[in-house]
């Protein structure tokens, strides 16, 4: 049973995401595509970038930051990338992406390794890229509401780091027990967040 601050969260929250929702919609391509690239950019100008060996990326959808040009230039400086494949409702695996490999369309069209892929733990990753749908410059972060990453989120360790537009960028995001803060928060514009300097 719910309670009732866990009630007006919920609302609070799903009212934002369909806020963000109509933002995302008046978005030109042109501006998604100069935009993911100056966040790409940016974060692999970091020094938690440069050190790190195993990265977690997402595959971007329709109105995300788009992360092909990360991935790419992940493998191209010898590192090892997982991408999420979704395995049941609210619940994700990592697997081994190389180039070239074979990806699949799933879960909300979402492209996505093949189960037979190698599987990478969490425990594994030095730095994780996680999308959203809105971030606040202190690292609070909105999902999609799927609860996908969240069990992935918690396990400490890695740099973690949601890539946002900025003009999804709010202070008004409500935080639950269960959600984890990020370390930094990329925007086409800056790196926030106090452990993402370099």
């Amino acid at each position: 049973m719910e309670t009732h601050r866990e009630q007006n969260i919920h609302e609070n929250k799903k009212a934002l995401r369909a806020r963000c929702r109509e933002i995302v919609k008046g978005l030109s391509p042109e501006y998604i595509e100069e935009a993911s690239h100056k966040i790409a950019d940016l974060l692999l100008a970091t020094d938690a970038y440069k050190n790190s060996n195993t990265i977690f990326c997402y595959m971007s959808m329709g109105g995300e930051p788009v992360t092909d040009e990360i991935i790419e230039r992940a493998l191209e400086d010898g590192k090892r990338v997982g991408i999420p494949l979704c395995v049941g409702p609210h619940e994700m695996v990592v697997k081994e992406y190389k180039s070239g490999d074979e990806l699949s369309r799933g879960a909300f069209g979402i492209r996505e390794p093949l189960a037979s892929a190698t599987e990478i733990t969490a425990d594994e990753f030095d730095l994780a890229i996680v999308p959203c749908v809105a971030c606040s410059k202190d690292g609070r972060r909105i999902g999609h509401g799927a609860g996908y990453y969240d069990r992935f989120l918690s396990v400490s360790g890695f740099n973690k780091i949601a890539l946002c537009f900025e003009k999804l960028l709010t202070d008004d995001i409500p935080l639950e027990d269960t959600d984890v803060h990020m370390d930094g928060v990329a925007t086409e514009d800056a790196i926030y967040g106090t452990r993402w300097r370099g």
